[in-house]
């Protein structure tokens, strides 16, 4: 089984999350923190299958923190969600090593679905492994 750690400071977006990647879904562990500094340290000690993390970080952003974690694992899956989805933003995203980015204001169950591609994770779901999102 997979361990997820999502790294966001908005607790509603964060139990939504949470939710999302239940163990029922494949995930054995959701470990939530909401910021850079205890997503570094658990990232460290954890060493997660996959990171989900927003854009906009007490701190810090999604993108700086992406360079950070690929430093401690550079072959780490990253999402990461942003309410202010634009193409130059994903674009800039996937160029610090970021693996796909979603937009917040959209349904979620394509993060699980691509979640479950990337960590692994056989899929009852029929939605196949796709690009990052695009407007």
């Amino acid at each position: 089984m997979s361990t997820v750690l999502i790294v966001e400071d908005d607790c509603s977006i964060r139990e939504l999350l949470h939710a999302l990647f239940d163990p029922t879904s494949g995930f054995e562990a959701c470990v939530e923190v909401g910021d850079g500094v205890e997503a570094v340290d658990r990232t460290t000690h954890l060493l997660p299958n996959l990171v989900v993390l927003d854009l906009s970080l007490p701190g810090t952003n999604g993108m700086q923190l992406a360079r950070q974690l690929k430093t401690i694992t550079p072959q780490l899956p990253i999402f990461m969600l942003t309410s202010d989805y634009t193409a130059s933003i994903e674009k800039e995203a996937l160029a610090c090593g970021i693996t796909a980015v979603f937009s917040k204001l959209d349904d979620l169950s394509p993060v699980l679905a691509n979640a479950r591609a990337v960590c692994g994770i056989e899929s009852a779901i029929d939605e196949p492994f796709s690009a990052p999102c695009a407007e």
